[in-house]
Formats: structure tokens, C-alpha cells, sequence
């Protein structure tokens, strides 16, 4: 049984957040080991941000990076994903690309976006099409101001469904100011996860 995709329960918490819907959504509910559900949560939230509060600058690229490379080694009976962490000029979303390979054999992209001006997040890519990619954004929204025929929200019309779509010329602009953005290119990141076996 394939359970829903979440939504984050916090400001904080949209990398385990997109982990756990990376997940869910490439596994049923009894192919999913305790150990990928401990080991995402203890990664994740690591940061120090005012006042020495641990996860309240989010989840570090490091460990997303590590994160990923564990997921890459852990296997346990019908679990077992492959990863593969882009970085800088890798992450695009020109036709062709690593990013699209993934997509198109049935992986999930778990890709940080920018929000504003030093307000990065993670949402999780599921397909791209017709000139759109479709996206699973874990923070709840009812709606989005100024993005007209950019960025819609969209009904869920199934556990799994995508949430959000964005144009792709819009997601691929270098400006850190626009929302849903990848942004400048040292400044991008992804992990691409699918499953192995």
C-alpha cells in the first residue's frame, strides 16, 4: 500500500520532509525499512542559526550530500535506491540532462529552489512536460501572489500527484530574487533517487 504524500509540519523541515515523500513515493508502506525513517530525521535539521538553535537555519548541504550516499549503500530486502548528488552547472532543466534521466525512469529529483534572497527550499521534481515541471512543494499553500502563468497550484487528484507546476523557463532563471527559481548556478543543488531494483 502506497500511503499520501506529507506535507512539512513546520517552517524548518522541508528536506526530511521531501526525503520521506522521495520515499513514499517509490515505496509502499511495508517496503520501507525503520532504519531509512531514523536515519533521514537524524541527518536532517542540523543546522545552527540565532541564538544556537539547532535546525533553524534547515538541513545542510552536507548532509544531504551524506544523506544521499547512505540511502546509495543501504539495502534491505526489496529496499534499495540509487542517488546521485548535481551540483553548480549540472543542475538544469535542459532536455537531455541527468535530471531528466532520472524523471524518465521513474525516479523522483529532490531539488532546492529559491524562495527570495537567502530563502532557499526543497521540493520534490516527478515530471517534466510540455514545457512545465510538475512538483510535489511540501509547504502547504492555498495560493501564490504575482506568479500567474509561472507557477500554479494544482488539486491533488491522487495520493501521489503532483501539487505544483512551474514553467521551466521560470524555474531555470539564475536570479535569486524570483520565487521557485533554481537561482545562480554556484548557489544549485539536487539529489536524484530512484529505485535500483
Amino acid at each position: 500500500m502506497y500511503i499520501p504524500l506529507q506535507y512539512q509540519i513546520s517552517e524548518y523541515d522541508c528536506v526530511p520532509t521531501a526525503f520521506m515523500n522521495a520515499v513514499t513515493y517509490l515505496y509502499e508502506r511495508n517496503e520501507i525499512p525503520p532504519m531509512v525513517i531514523h536515519h533521514i530525521y537524524l541527518y536532517s535539521l542540523d543546522t545552527v542559526g540565532r541564538e544556537a538553535r539547532l535546525g533553524s537555519a534547515g538541513t545542510s548541504r552536507y548532509a544531504i550530500r551524506l544523506l544521499g550516499n547512505w540511502l546509495n549503500s543501504y539495502k534491505f530486502k526489496k529496499f534499495s535506491v540509487t542517488t546521485e548528488y548535481l551540483e553548480g552547472e549540472e543542475v538544469h532543466v535542459d532536455p537531455g540532462n541527468r535530471l531528466f534521466v532520472c524523471l524518465s525512469e521513474g525516479g523522483v529529483v529532490l531539488c532546492n529552489v529559491f524562495l527570495g534572497i537567502r530563502q532557499e527550499h526543497y521540493i520534490m521534481l516527478m515530471e517534466i512536460k510540455e514545457g512545465w515541471v510538475y512538483c510535489f512543494d511540501s509547504y502547504f499553500r492555498k495560493s501564490l501572489r504575482g506568479l500567474r502563468n509561472r507557477v500554479q497550484i494544482l488539486r491533488k487528484s491522487n495520493l501521489h500527484s503532483p501539487n505544483l507546476k512551474i514553467r521551466v523557463d521560470w524555474m531555470a532563471q539564475e536570479v535569486e530574487t524570483f520565487r521557485f527559481c533554481l537561482g545562480p548556478i554556484d548557489k544549485r543543488e539536487c539529489l536524484l533517487i530512484w529505485r535500483s531494483r
